[in-house]
């Protein structure tokens, strides 16, 4: 059975209003972090986060128990996913199966942008030991690294 949306759903999201989480220190300091729409903003299925990385910046490996498509907007990483690297830049995204190791490097440009789209509306993040890692755009102070 299919759930219903809610009574009065919201259809336009503008990523500028999505609240933002600015980190300037720990080893997310340079993250730029916008949850544009996920459970909370009355999706059922799909979430999508808009980021903004300094050069250099890493992503340290994590999972996801949901499969994640990377799609990078201005600049260029490194990706790793699972035993792979992949350079992905402007105009390219990647696809991450659910529960596979990842994680990225930015390689090129400032600002690098890019969304992150989720096959749930509320992703949970995972350390590679398997526990779960609570990020402080969801009220956390984990940097996957714990």
């Amino acid at each position: 059975m299919n759930k219903l949306p809610p009574a009065d759903p919201t259809y336009l999201f503008d990523h500028a209003e999505a609240p933002l989480c600015a980190l300037d220190q720990g080893a997310l300091s340079g993250l730029r972090h916008r949850t544009v729409i996920d459970h909370l903003g009355g999706a059922a299925a799909l979430a999508l986060w808009l980021e903004e990385h300094e050069p250099g910046f890493v992503v340290p490996l994590h999972l996801h128990d949901c499969e994640e498509i990377i799609s990078v907007i201005e600049g260029g990483i490194e990706a790793s996913i699972g035993e792979k690297k992949i350079q992905v830049a402007a105009g390219q995204s990647i696809l991450i199966p659910a529960r596979e190791p990842h994680g990225f490097r930015v390689t090129r440009g400032a600002p690098f942008k890019m969304f992150a789209i989720f096959s749930s509306a509320n992703p949970k993040i995972f350390r590679t030991d398997g526990t779960e890692s609570t990020p402080p755009w969801r009220g956390g102070t984990s940097d996957h690294l714990e």
